[in-house]
């Protein structure tokens, strides 16, 4: 562990951070991100490397399925990013990142082997409950085009369902009648390296 992160560190400092010193300076006296993302946690899916971002334009909110919980005022850390985002930082974009080869969305069709019961799981199976309605959508749909990949139908279904929970948050709503927000839902191929966007008039995905 000290050779992964003193190397990656030392070529933090001597590269990037000397190249870059004015614009820590800048970020040292605070915050104004452009765009706030909700992704996954998964460790293949780098926001501010998919955009080409530099430190202090992404506010990034990460949990297991870039889940969007209901609208709550007493608990959430998700619920709490949100709210910061939107109420304190102002900022004028809001993304749901989902992604391909989901893990999280894998697991509400994996049926558990012996030796998996045994493994401790509960706050990650209450979790992935509130994707259940994606499941059952992509169920549903899958029905009708069997040759479409269930996964990917349930990823794109659990997008579309944060962004419909993002509107039961009040002040969303307000920022939204405002002018002063705009939602987006974004699907992304590991594989491909490919960007799809939510669009809201097909109530599809294309291609970026």
């Amino acid at each position: 562990m000290k050779k992964i992160y003193a190397e990656g560190y030392k070529e933090f400092k001597k590269k990037y951070f000397k190249d870059n010193k004015k614009l820590f300076d800048e970020l040292a006296e605070g915050q104004k991100p452009h765009t706030m993302v909700i992704t996954c946690s998964d460790s293949r899916v780098n926001p501010a490397l998919i955009l080409n971002s530099k430190p202090g334009e992404l506010f990034i909110a990460r949990n297991i399925g870039n889940v969007v919980p209901p609208y709550e005022v007493t608990k959430g850390a998700t619920q709490s990013a949100i709210e910061y985002a939107v109420n304190v930082l102002k900022i004028p974009n809001l993304v749901v990142l989902g992604h391909s080869s989901c893990g999280a969305c894998a697991h509400l069709y994996h049926e558990k082997t012996e030796e998996e019961k045994n493994i401790e799981l509960d706050h990650v199976e209450q979790w992935l409950t509130l994707m259940y309605p994606a499941k059952h959508e992509a169920i549903l749909e899958s029905l009708n085009t069997k040759e479409k990949n269930i996964f990917e139908i349930t990823e794109k279904n659990n997008i579309r369902l944060s962004l419909q929970r993002l509107m039961t948050y009040p002040y969303i709503v307000k920022a939204l009648e405002e002018g002063g927000l705009e939602l987006h839902g974004w699907w992304y191929n590991i594989k491909k390296g490919e960007l799809e966007i939510y669009d809201y008039k097909t109530k599809n995905f294309i291609p970026a």
